[in-house]
């Protein structure tokens, strides 16, 4: 893509008819001969902007904030290869004879579905190293997804790339490479349709209840914003009437929504065992009442078996006890019986003794 200096755009149902923008900022950066484009700068606002606010939040969701970083140091180039040769693949007649021209990155050719699977892949092996739960990790950082590429699509905009039909909106826009003829500002749409994504998901993640659901999610609704774009966008990603991007939204919408499905039953399945494991049921219950009254009877027969028995010691030692209390009443030797019985012995002499004196 060869975009030169004097590169405009413009709104004109919107009064600015012509507005110049030069998409190399920085060209020949300290004589290297590198130039610095508007395309590259702003996918590393995006990034920055992301990870920023992503280590700002880890710490309340278990999230480690080196690992954090680790992850996006590994998963940004990996998605950046997988985005370019996705687009690569689908586009062979433009690099077929230019190869070279696969590694000019800044000129835009970056497709997102080949970023979200190399970004997935890439989580997916760091997450088995590091020993981290894959779906909390991808739940966590997906939500930053959709504002990284809400602020992305602005480097389009500077490309004047992936614009849309003819339209009379006002906000149409033209350019150097679009032409005089206003159409759709699909990068802006898609750009706020992304923010809203992305205040979705921040609210999905803060109630989270489903483990994957976030990701879930996430791959629904873009896919569903990029299905709807693709019906305006007139770039040549496609053959004949057909949208690569257009059917493979639809396959990961179709796909997002039937894994969702699957992991809602699933935890639906484990929060009812882990009830069932912790509260005993109505027929457990009746079992242990059934047990405890058994319990019960056997306490109570045992008890009268002990009374009844003669054999019992302790039944022989009270009748031994009670024996020995009336032997001892009646006992002749008792002391107090026998001084009565003296005194009773004195009296009677003295009444029967005719020479008794006093």
């Amino acid at each position: 893509m060869n975009i030169a200096v004097s590169d405009w755009v413009g709104f004109p149902g919107l009064g600015i008819e012509k507005m110049n923008i030069n998409p190399i900022p920085i060209p020949n950066l300290f004589g290297t001969g590198i130039n610095v484009h508007w395309y590259g700068i702003i996918i590393a606002i995006a990034i920055m902007v992301s990870l920023t606010l992503g280590m700002k939040q880890s710490k309340k969701f278990g999230i480690k904030e080196d690992d954090l970083i680790d992850m996006f140091l590994i998963a940004l180039p990996v998605s950046i290869v997988f985005a370019r040769l996705f687009f690569v693949v689908f586009s062979w007649d433009i690099y077929k004879n230019d190869l070279l021209g696969i590694f000019r990155v800044w000129e835009g050719g970056l497709a997102i579905y080949g970023a979200i699977i190399g970004a997935i892949l890439s989580v997916f092996v760091f997450s088995r190293i590091k020993k981290i739960d894959m779906l909390n990790l991808c739940d966590f950082a997906c939500v930053y997804l959709p504002l990284s590429q809400a602020i992305g699509r602005w480097g389009n905009f500077v490309n004047q790339e992936l614009y849309g039909s003819v339209t009379n909106l006002p906000w149409g826009m033209t350019g150097s490479r679009i032409g005089l003829d206003p159409v759709h500002p699909t990068f802006l749409y898609e750009s706020l349709l992304n923010i809203i994504v992305f205040l979705i998901l921040l609210r999905l993640r803060k109630n989270k209840k489903v483990k994957g659901s976030v990701l879930a999610v996430y791959l629904m609704l873009y896919s569903l914003v990029r299905f709807i774009m693709e019906f305006l966008r007139t770039d040549e990603f496609g053959t004949g009437n057909i949208r690569y991007n257009q059917v493979f939204s639809a396959l990961v919408f179709i796909g997002a929504f039937i894994w969702l499905i699957y992991l809602t039953k699933r935890a639906h399945k484990a929060a009812a065992e882990e009830e069932e494991a912790t509260e005993p049921s109505a027929y457990a219950e009746v079992v242990e009442k059934l047990k405890a009254e058994e319990a019960g009877v056997s306490a109570d027969e045992n008890a009268g078996e002990r009374i009844d028995d003669p054999t019992d010691e302790g039944s022989q030692e009270a009748d031994v006890s009670n024996g020995d209390e009336e032997v001892r009443i009646a006992d002749p030797n008792d002391e107090a019986q026998n001084a009565d019985v003296s005194d009773k012995t004195v009296e009677d002499a003295g009444d029967t003794n005719p020479d008794n004196e006093p």
